[in-house]
């Protein structure tokens, strides 16, 4: 039987779907509506209110200023749509609880909750570069308060942490994560027990164009693709490009994507960078945020990928970067683990560790043949694992097997 499914998050294509939860959804949505599920999408705009056809599925976009108004004003419109013909589940984000209050309404409807990276998760690695002393005045301000709050160091407290994030999760029928390491996160952190949570891949459709890409020619580019700033590996990046470029000072570092904050208050991250590789200023590029059917162009450009993320819950990048056939440089902490089979289809290192990110970078210039072997090698396991008929066939039984227990 058809399953009547609602996708509920205020991240997805095209108003509000420039990060992986609006990418994720998307793909997932179109998976379901492929297999013949009914499929309907509840989310968000700062341009317009519409209920449209949006490739192929009915997509329900509330108009809001801020986030925090996101929850209240979908409420209202699941509401019209589900009794006009009921939902048989939910799927939300764990982040902001975007489900709950229509999970508070109508508590019948079976939920699952995908867990992509909670907050909580974010600012602890955020204060990855908090001076020791800016987090002891933190405590000791909680403590003049007349509170014990380690807030930096502290473990979560279920019984004191209100935690939207955490408070929507608790309330799934089931939770999916999208790695094995996000679902020891989850179960360390937030006590939650194992047999809960499913480890389900995220779904990874390559394009056409990045299959085609040839890695005979030799660009002596190396490429970081993201948001630059502390969480995605940056800092340490930056400490390890001299130790390459001393070595090889006729290759290149290009950084794609959009700058933010630096951990440095006042300077942005592209500012920082500058400023420490002031003498390789000729052989560092910086290109911002780019479309993604520019992706091609600038994947054909590169030799080698660098992702030192803090964390990965999952990392488009890296199966982007996969299925360009490229040699990836990837981070231990997260899920590329998993994603490059620990050194199989990459090489995975210590991203607090310049030193380290610099020794895999030269192996992998010192070893053309060693680049284009792991570049094969990672592009079929996309092919193989990622697929969206093996991932849409593990998430309709999850779905099934949910609906089924009451």
């Amino acid at each position: 039987n058809p399953m009547h499914i609602a996708y509920i998050t205020h991240e997805y294509p095209p108003d509000t779907g420039k990060g992986g939860i609006g990418t994720y959804t998307f793909q997932i949505a179109q998976i379901m509506h492929n297999l013949g599920h009914v499929v309907e999408i509840f989310t968000a705009s700062f341009e317009r209110e519409i209920s449209e056809s949006f490739e192929g599925i009915i997509t329900h976009r509330v108009k809001i200023n801020n986030l925090s108004d996101f929850k209240t004003q979908i409420t209202a419109v699941f509401a019209q749509q589900h009794y006009a013909k009921a939902f048989d589940i939910i799927e939300c984000p764990e982040i902001g609880g975007e489900a709950g209050e229509i999970i508070k309404q109508f508590p019948e409807i079976h939920l699952v909750v995908r867990l992509h990276t909670p907050a909580v998760l974010v600012t602890r690695l955020q204060n990855t570069y908090t001076p020791f002393i800016v987090k002891l005045r933190y405590f000791l301000g909680a403590l003049k308060r007349g509170k014990w709050d380690l807030g930096y160091w502290s473990r979560h407290d279920k019984n004191q942490y209100k935690d939207p994030d955490f408070q929507i999760t608790q309330k799934a029928n089931i939770i999916t994560a999208p790695s094995e390491v996000m679902k020891k996160w989850a179960v360390y952190f937030w006590h939650i027990a194992p047999e809960r949570i499913k480890v389900i891949a995220n779904p990874y459709e390559p394009s056409s164009k990045l299959l085609a890409l040839n890695n005979e020619k030799e660009h002596k580019q190396i490429v970081f693709f993201g948001r630059l700033n502390t969480l995605k590996g940056v800092v340490e990046l930056t400490k390890a490009i001299p130790l390459v470029l001393n070595k090889f000072p006729d290759w290149k570092f290009l950084f794609v994507g959009n700058s933010e904050e630096s951990h440095i208050k006042g300077v942005d991250m592209q500012q920082w960078i500058e400023q420490k590789l002031t003498a390789y200023s000729k052989q560092i590029k910086f290109t911002d945020w780019i479309d993604y059917s520019q992706l091609p162009y600038y994947y054909s450009q590169t030799d080698i990928v660098v992702i030192p993320s803090l964390f990965e819950s999952f990392s488009y990048v890296c199966a982007e970067a996969m299925s360009a056939g490229k040699a990836v440089v990837g981070s231990n902490r997260g899920a590329m683990n998993e994603l490059l089979g620990n050194n199989e289809f990459g090489l995975i290192v210590d991203p607090t560790k310049p030193k380290q990110i610099a020794k895999a970078i030269i192996k992998l210039i010192e070893n053309p043949v060693l680049r284009r072997e792991l570049g094969n090698k990672a592009r079929q396991r996309v092919l193989d694992e990622y697929n969206e008929h093996k991932i849409g066939c593990q998430m309709e039984e999850l779905y099934q097997k949910t609906i089924a227990k009451k």
